[in-house]
């Protein structure tokens, strides 16, 4: 589908607050890890901070983790959160839960191509990246026909989130590798059309200062 309008669409992007996992430099994909005390208060202060926004929708990934994050968000908007699976995490099959640290150990040149983002990485039992982009991509297409001219939020995970926003900077897969994602920070876009231009992006100003 071809987005025709010439009307401006905000897309606001949200990574999940910590979890243990996170804080542990792990691969967290399609494995539950709630958000940690410090994460949910990371989630309290970004809806602090979007209270301000004027957000017509918030759409969310249907993992715990997001959710917990997107709560006190709609909370403070007064929106539902409208769950869509295409905003999960990628699969990453039996790296699940353990840390980079622990698979560079094991599997060095696996780890190496994972770094340099190559297009031909895949977890082992897991996602590639390009599978990630052909769920999320046609989702948030939908979106933005089903807004067009609106202000979005969408709550979803680092490596889902990273892989997207460099899709839609045509960005290559190895420098969207690059894009590094913080918890619970906040980015955003512009759309027009097909074009789209980045405002800020890995904002995380509103969790300072923060123990």
């Amino acid at each position: 589908m071809y987005l025709e309008t010439t009307s401006v669409t905000q897309l606001l992007f949200v990574r999940h607050g910590q979890t243990e996992l996170s804080y542990r430099d792990a691969f967290c994909g399609l494995i539950e890890s709630p958000l940690t005390a410090l994460g949910r208060e990371q989630a309290r202060r970004l809806a602090q901070r979007l209270r301000r926004e004027r957000i017509d929708a918030l759409y969310c990934s249907p993992q715990g983790r997001a959710r917990e994050t997107a709560q006190p968000i709609a909370e403070a908007l007064g929106l539902p959160i409208q769950i869509r699976d295409a905003l999960r995490e990628m699969d990453f099959g039996r790296w699940d839960g353990r840390t980079q640290a622990e698979i560079q150990a094991e599997s060095p040149t696996m780890m190496a191509a994972w770094d340099r983002g190559s297009w031909m990485i895949q977890p082992p039992g897991g996602e590639t990246q390009q599978a990630v982009l052909a769920r999320i991509v046609p989702c948030v297409v939908e979106l933005l026909t089903a807004h067009a001219g609106q202000t979005l939020l969408l709550v979803s995970h680092r490596t889902a989130l990273r892989l997207l926003i460099g899709h839609l900077l045509n960005l290559s897969l190895p420098n969207s590798r690059g894009l590094h994602l913080d918890p619970a920070s906040l980015s955003k876009l512009l759309v027009v059309g097909d074009q789209v231009q980045l405002v800020f992006y890995n904002d995380t100003s509103h969790l300072y200062p923060l123990e």
